[in-house]
């Protein structure tokens, strides 16, 4: 099975899979290591699945963090909701707890795992220590557990039958605007499975 990856001067990565009638469940993966991107694609009555692990680092900065929990909101027409912490750039972040937005900056604190922020947060008097556990993939902040969300790098996907002429695939929904780090995308398409088709994936980061 072909399995063909490479990465344009733009940093795009170019991923191209071959889809058969059969077998009905084929993969593909980056002959690259590291934090190249893991693809994998399946079939299933006429639609073509794919998944998308885009391995990216872990990091701080442009992530929102959403709370497991929801809470009630002071006006009873609106349904619970989980808090929000969005980490900006240079080091501001902006804190959502029920109707009430909270400012502040943090800083990420000196050790060798960079997984440990200190917060300043405007109208608390005190600095609140946020540890994120790479085990479960969780923040803890101010005592509740916020899972990461990343922003979705434009993806692109396009068929062949000759890998010389492409066109664009017909999603059934565009991609999610943010993906829960680090999960899978997924994508999934009608498709013709009575030819041999290639498909690739263009992901271009943000």
């Amino acid at each position: 099975m072909p399995d063909i990856s490479l990465k344009t001067k733009q940093r795009t990565l170019l991923v191209v899979l071959l889809l058969i009638a059969t077998p009905y469940l084929l993969l593909a993966q980056s002959s690259n290591t590291g934090s190249s991107p893991e693809i994998s694609i399946s079939t299933d009555k006429g639609n073509v699945k794919i998944s998308i692990n885009l391995n990216e680092p872990f990091r701080w900065q442009g992530v929102r963090y959403e709370s497991l929990k929801k809470f009630p909101q002071p006006w009873i027409f609106l349904p619970d909701l989980p808090h929000e912490i969005w980490f900006e750039d240079k080091s501001n972040m902006t804190w959502r707890q029920t109707d009430m937005m909270f400012i502040g900056n943090y800083k990420v604190l000196d050790d060798l795992s960079d997984y440990k922020i200190e917060a300043s947060v405007l109208g608390y008097l005190v600095e609140i220590i946020g540890v994120f556990n790479p085990e479960t993939n969780l923040l803890r902040f101010d005592k509740i557990d916020y899972a990461p969300f990343y922003k979705t790098p434009k993806l692109n996907i396009e068929e062949s039958i000759d890998l010389i002429n492409w066109s664009r695939v017909k999603l059934h929904d565009p991609p999610p605007k943010e993906y829960r780090w680090p999960l899978d995308l997924n994508i999934e398409f009608d498709a013709n499975l009575k030819k041999d088709t290639f498909y690739r994936v263009k992901i271009e980061p943000n």
